[in-house]
């Protein structure tokens, strides 16, 4: 990366060598591109995603995130340069300096081919005030260019970046084929694309244990209920490496490498998210309900963005996760009105901003004829793995998917005992 050398109104992003006949797409943008395709000028401020693919065939996708810092619009801005690797179908940095030296010497030549961005950087004060109404069309604002990918990019900066690609350079190279670590039983298309070796690696991976393996007594059992303590636990330790906003952030990262590269392996990543941890975690909804908020924010912005702006539906991509999620939400929707009932007068504008986004997103979920009012809770014996019982409130659908070394299951009990045990008595 070389700084601009003359001023700029953002980064540029030069594509060297791209063949004729190709999809090329920038953020929210996609298009194919009869002629060879030079890059991108302008862009702004945020996380950006921009990817390729040959038009003509399923090769996998290949893109690098960028992240563009905030300027006066007098500063330079930075310069990337990838090539076109034609032999392994990927990009790729240029193959030494001396070339990237070049291709920025030619950049002012170069700079009346390159397409500008088109759309305009978010405010971020306005964006984060943004709540999400009944009837999303009551809000152009969230649904417009402007805010709509910085809804769906706010937590992802470049520490996270390097954290989960294990990149440390300044730009983070990312393609259909990258598997998660943790992801042992991957889709069948997840399968056909996955590469060998595990490249991404997130906090809260699909075979973690969301339960902290030191915790006894009640505070074991909460965790195998809700995750939340666990959560904040490792999200903010002082002494770990993360943020609060990193759960955002990876939920973020899921949603769009998975839907934009077409990467199956991110996908069951980011429902793992939506449904083992993030609408599982009801207590967040009162210890943090700033953060609580943001992640059902997010998470409204992607299904949006999805049915606005995206060729696909993430539901049909992977029915069999759909249903948990739908699952998941029914019973987060009782779990958060039971704590804001319980919380009384103690409600603070934060609890009742919470209420009001997942009520948004509970009237737009409406049209996948999702209803989440049912009556669908019931209250059953739960035993942990470790022989502990415990009540609980269940999905009517089916047992409540745990996971990790204390997973609780029901069970019928009959005089005390388990029932339909063998016995070995005479």
């Amino acid at each position: 990366m070389e700084d601009s050398p003359f001023p700029s109104h953002g980064d540029v992003f030069v594509l060297d060598d791209l063949p004729a006949n190709f999809t090329v797409g920038c953020d929210g943008t996609s298009f194919n591109s009869a002629l060879p395709f030079t890059g991108f000028r302008d862009i702004p401020f945020g996380a950006h995603l921009i990817w390729v693919a040959p038009s003509e065939s399923a090769s996998s996708r290949s893109g690098y995130w960028i992240c563009t810092p905030e300027r006066d619009d007098a500063q330079p801005g930075h310069v990337y340069v990838k090539n076109w690797d034609k032999f392994n179908e990927v990009l790729c940095d240029p193959a030494d300096k001396v070339e990237m030296r070049f291709q920025t010497e030619i950049l002012e030549r170069k700079l009346p081919s390159l397409s500008p961005y088109r759309l305009r950087a978010a405010n971020a004060e306005s964006s984060h005030n943004l709540v999400l109404s009944q009837d999303d069309g009551d809000h152009p604002d969230l649904l417009g260019d402007e805010n709509i990918w910085y809804q769906l990019t706010s937590a992802i900066r470049p520490e996270l970046l390097s954290r989960i690609t294990g990149q440390t350079q300044n730009t983070w190279h990312v393609t259909t084929t990258d598997s998660v670590v943790g992801d042992t039983g991957l889709t069948k298309e997840a399968r056909l694309y996955a590469s060998e070796t595990p490249r991404l690696r997130f906090i809260f991976p699909m075979n973690a244990r969301l339960i902290n393996p030191q915790a006894m007594g009640q505070e074991r059992t909460r965790q195998a209920l809700d995750p939340t303590g666990w959560v904040l636990d490792k999200l903010e330790s002082p002494n770990g490496h993360y943020r609060p906003g990193d759960l955002t952030g990876e939920f973020q990262f899921t949603f769009l490498v998975g839907m934009h590269l077409g990467n199956f392996s991110c996908l069951e990543q980011w429902f793992f998210l939506a449904t083992q941890l993030i609408f599982r975690s009801y207590n967040l909804t009162v210890d943090r309900p700033q953060q609580a908020r943001s992640l059902i924010q997010t998470f409204h912005a992607q299904l949006l963005y999805n049915d606005r702006y995206l060729q696909g539906d993430v539901f049909e991509l992977m029915p069999e996760f759909a249903h948990k999620l739908r699952l998941a939400l029914t019973t987060y929707k009782i779990r958060l009105d039971e704590k804001l009932s319980v919380l009384g007068d103690q409600c603070t504008p934060d609890h009742h901003a919470v209420n009001l986004t997942f009520s948004s997103l509970e009237s737009w979920l409406l049209r996948y004829g999702w209803d989440l009012t049912g009556e669908y809770i019931r209250s059953g014996n739960v035993m942990l793995e470790d022989g502990e019982m415990v009540q609980a409130e269940l999905s009517d659908f089916e047992d409540e998917d745990e996971r990790g070394e204390f997973a609780p299951t029901v069970v019928e009990i009959e005089n005390g005992r388990e029932s339909g045990l063998l016995s070995w008595d005479a």
